[in-house]
């Protein structure tokens, strides 16, 4: 049995509707790189899935981490932080 053999065995079917721009470009593409064009679509979908899975795991939040250097400051910071920033007591 060959790699691809297995492989096509394992897929999914799916079915999908596409604008007739995008067919197009599909075709073209596929014709110069001389692979399906499933096999445009699939390395696409594994594309986006990975760039999306990335950004998910991100987290921004964890960019300010240390963004005060060393820099002194209260030291009951989390109890007191009403008291600090709004000035409640």
């Amino acid at each position: 049995m060959s790699g691809s053999w297995e492989r096509a065995h394992r897929m999914v079917r799916k079915q999908t509707y596409i604008l007739p721009e995008q067919d197009e470009e599909l075709k073209k593409l596929a014709k110069i790189k001389m692979v399906t064009e499933a096999e445009i679509i699939r390395e696409a979908l594994d594309n986006f899935i990975r760039q999306e899975k990335k950004r998910l795991q991100e987290n921004p939040l964890l960019e300010i981490v240390g963004i005060s250097g060393d820099a002194e400051g209260p030291r009951d910071g989390s109890v007191n932080h009403d008291r600090y920033l709004y000035g409640r007591s």
